[in-house]
């Protein structure tokens, strides 16, 4: 394995500054990502000469272009935004171990952590925005309920049928998972309205924004999209004075918990074979 005191505090640090971006702006800056990307690469090259072994290069490459792979599935499947996507792949010298299949192993313990604490920021985030404007969000619960109160006693009805056809874990949790998803979609979905929507004026906005609805000028519609606006949409709406945008959860404080945990269970991996031998006695 790597030694890794000079890596852990470049990425820490850097971690940490696209943390306080995160909070501050909903973005990551791409100096930080190709600053954090260069200096661990730099750090590569000056071991491989110093103890005279190329393979650690060869391999750090190797790293690169999965870490790259990873990239770009999780921004296209839209599970991370931009940044988030970026500041992953610019730790990819951070998983380069001894040999291939333990940095592999690293990579996936690494999103494992990732994953789980992503899901427990994720509820606790939202319990917080919830308390601040319960009032307001249980409002837009019950209308959403009454709009589409058909399509929950479908879904409940089919969580219940298959209750009854089989009783395995299996499909007790799947049914529960029907059962509870068109309640979830609500929730998540009034607490974006209230929540997470804010309005700013034409010239505040910044590439990458997202729009809380299709904006009008004169005679071109400017729609919401996943990526976000473009310059030529920021320059279309820089004189109106009223433009509203979503906000999402800020994720960059998952990559310092899950950067933390990682750190003190690289090398044992022990996290990800429990994890695997309890999901085979499902």
């Amino acid at each position: 394995m790597i030694e890794a005191n000079f890596l852990f505090w470049l990425f820490l640090i850097g971690i940490i500054i696209a943390v306080f971006q995160d909070l501050k702006r909903r973005e990551v800056d791409n100096w930080l990502n190709l600053f954090l990307l260069l200096a661990s690469f730099s750090y590569i090259f000056y071991k491989a000469i110093f103890e005279n072994n190329p393979s650690i290069i060869f391999l750090a490459g190797f790293i690169l272009a999965i870490m790259f792979l990873i990239m770009n599935l999780f921004y296209y499947s839209r599970i991370f935004g931009g940044g988030d996507a970026c500041l992953l792949f610019a730790m990819s010298v951070f998983f380069v171990e001894s040999n291939f299949i333990e940095s592999i192993m690293s990579i996936w313990t690494f999103i494992l952590l990732l994953m789980i604490s992503g899901s427990v920021y994720g509820i606790i985030y939202s319990l917080v925005l919830y308390s601040k404007n319960f009032q307001y969000i249980n409002k837009d619960i019950r209308k959403n309920f009454n709009k589409f109160k058909n399509l929950f006693i479908l879904f409940i009805a089919i969580g219940f049928f298959l209750l009854i056809v089989n009783f395995s874990l299996i499909f007790v949790l799947f049914s529960l998972l029907i059962i509870i998803f068109p309640f979830l979609y609500v929730f998540a979905r009034s607490l974006e309205n209230i929540s997470m929507v804010r309005v700013v004026s034409g010239k505040e906005l910044r590439e990458g924004d997202w729009l809380a609805k299709d904006e009008k000028i004169g005679n071109r519609i400017i729609k919401y999209h996943w990526e976000g606006l473009s310059k030529e949409d920021i320059k279309l709406l820089s004189k109106k004075k009223r433009v509203k945008i979503k906000e999402g959860i800020p994720f960059v404080p998952v990559f310092l918990i899950a950067f933390v945990f990682y750190f003190f269970i690289r090398g044992y991996h022990f996290l990800v074979n429990f994890i695997l031998g309890f999901l085979a006695l499902l």
